[in-house]
């Protein structure tokens, strides 16, 4: 008699791969170029209501500009410039004038090197120390590889002798607003650092839209020179590119002693 056969196995199923949920988008950290301005109905009192992704220029805590006072003094790290000659392409944007670099320098900051990407040039200082503004402020824009942001500020006021570095941009404007030079030329950005590299630290934003929060910003306490010309010269061209400050809203600020 055959033994009765083994009753067939059923199929194991295969398991459904398990699919992550989507992540939640990311606050973007590179500025907006276009869609704003610093004048009339797409000025800084309304940035925030000009996009949904742009609403916390006016509901986020940590924004900056901020006026630089009642910082506590201590010894802060030295920051790390690892700035050189390099080519660059000069833009206005209708807003500021950019300044787009070479690969390959950064800043460090608390042991974090952060790449540099640009520049913007601003009139008058976005910055305040105890209130005042200089007459302008170069702000240097670098990210890490964790898409962190870092900022470099450094004032500019006017004094006897004229920015070579600031010339140099001077020297290569676009013709047209909305376009870009490229020319067969150099700036080495040391010139916009001063000897003494004592500063501000704090956390911020970005100045522009979209204000996304979470920027570390660096502001050299001495400032750097311009003359009475290369200012009338700027000023021709962006007659006031600043945001105005922000609250502090109690946050920490620090400062080198």
């Amino acid at each position: 008699m055959r033994p009765a056969p083994t009753p067939a196995r059923p199929a194991a199923s295969t398991p459904e791969p398990l699919v992550a949920p989507p992540s939640p988008p990311q606050p973007s950290t590179t500025p907006a170029l276009t869609g704003w301005s610093y004048t009339g109905e797409t000025g800084p009192d309304r940035w925030g209501k000009l996009r949904p992704d742009w609403r916390i220029c006016e509901e986020g805590v940590r924004q900056s500009p901020i006026d630089l006072r009642n910082g506590i003094a201590v010894d802060l790290e030295p920051v790390k410039f690892d700035y050189r000659a390099t080519q660059f392409r000069i833009t206005d944007t209708g807003n500021m004038l950019r300044v787009q670099l070479g690969d390959g320098m950064s800043m460090e900051v608390r042991g974090k090197r952060y790449a540099l990407e640009h520049l913007t040039l601003h009139q008058p200082s976005g910055e305040r120390v105890g209130g005042a503004a200089s007459d302008m402020e170069v702000n240097f824009y670098h990210r890490n590889a964790e898409g962190e942001v870092a900022m470099l500020g450094v004032l500019l006021e006017r004094g006897d002798s004229a920015n070579d570095m600031l010339q140099t941009l001077l020297n290569h404007l676009p013709l047209e607003r909305g376009s870009t030079y490229a020319p067969d030329a150099t700036i080495d950005l040391n010139g916009f650092i001063p000897t003494a590299t004592g500063h501000f630290l704090y956390s911020g934003s970005l100045t522009t839209p979209p204000c996304t929060e979470g920027v570390i910003w660096v502001v050299l306490k001495t400032p750097v020179t311009l003359s009475e010309d290369q200012l009338a010269i700027f000023t021709r061209l962006h007659p006031r590119n600043a945001r105005p400050i922000q609250p502090s809203h109690g946050r920490l600020l620090l400062e080198s002693r």
